[in-house]
């Protein structure tokens, strides 16, 4: 049996490079570039005829160019006759936008499944998507991978005791659950309200006293950061010892980093589902990878 092709966008090489020294495999040839008017030309330079084919590529910023860019890759293989394409998308972006929040708005979610299954993918493998909702919007399979083993194995490593999750709003309550679930640790529930007329939000309540307890908040996605930030200085407010924030997709959007840099949070974990530049890394982030999730899928799907 032929091992699989690996093909990298732009968006996340090292994620790639990791993902194939796992596999012992090397990433295949492919020449990406621009035109001057800024349009993408890509070339796969690949013996793809009758082979599975994989090509990894975040959407992340800016996602638009990234989406455009695999989207050509997909249709270059489809046009090169490889038997099976897969695209690998760690980070989904346009996630968030998944279904018609206000009359007139684009279900962004939808149609980038649309274009995936338009430019020949003929499955999708992605990392902790953000809503339960997007994957019915995909009429090609679609496969999620967890990362709260991942996590759970990086808290071990912190020996701390006395630990509770913290589930930041009713948004991400049933995702805190599964994660407190799958590490063994009683959960704790904030209520928050939001002003309507500026979009504030205010942590009002704690379900149970947090004094003295060490405090794990996860999250799909690091964004702003805005809202950890209140939520962690609630927490310490009321008492609670080292928070770590555990989040599987560093958006890091605008001034994030340095919001988060400055912040009472202890500790904040993400993975390598979007590359970040040396600009948004600071002392408190620590990066773990999802190299070996993705790879064991490609081996064992």
């Amino acid at each position: 049996m032929q091992a699989p092709i690996l093909l990298s966008g732009t968006s996340n090489e090292p994620l790639a490079l990791a993902v194939g020294k796992t596999l012992n495999i090397s990433l295949g040839k492919i020449e990406i570039g621009r035109f001057t008017d800024t349009e993408c030309r890509v070339r796969v330079m690949e013996e793809v005829s009758g082979r599975n084919v994989f090509v990894l590529q975040s959407l992340s910023m800016i996602a638009d160019q990234n989406l455009v860019e695999l989207c050509l890759i997909g249709q270059a293989l489809r046009q090169l006759k490889a038997e099976k394409i897969t695209a690998i998308i760690p980070w989904m972006g346009y996630s968030k936008q998944d279904k018609e929040f206000r009359p007139g708005e684009a279900v962004s979610a939808q149609l980038i499944a649309t274009f995936l299954e338009a430019a020949g993918f003929n499955s999708v493998i992605t990392v902790e998507l953000h809503s339960e909702m997007i994957t019915p919007y995909f009429h090609i399979p679609i496969k999620e991978l967890s990362t709260h083993s991942l996590f759970a194995k990086e808290l071990k490593k912190r020996n701390k005791t006395n630990i509770v999750v913290v589930s930041p709003d009713m948004g991400g309550k049933s995702r805190s659950e599964k994660f407190a679930h799958e590490v063994n640790l009683p959960i704790v529930y904030l209520e928050k309200k939001r002003d309507r007329t500026t979009g504030e939000v205010v942590v009002t309540s704690v379900s149970q006293d947090v004094s003295g307890k060490n405090i794990v908040i996860f999250d799909d996605i690091i964004n702003t950061g805005a809202t950890v930030i209140k939520t962690s200085e609630f927490l310490k407010a009321h008492g609670a010892g080292n928070i770590y924030f555990m989040a599987t997709h560093a958006v890091l959007a605008g001034d994030a980093a340095k919001k988060l840099a400055d912040s009472t949070i202890d500790e904040i974990v993400v993975t390598d589902s979007i590359h970040l530049p040396k600009e948004k890394m600071f002392s408190k982030l620590s990066v773990i990878s999802v190299a070996q999730t993705i790879a064991d899928d490609i081996i064992t799907p």
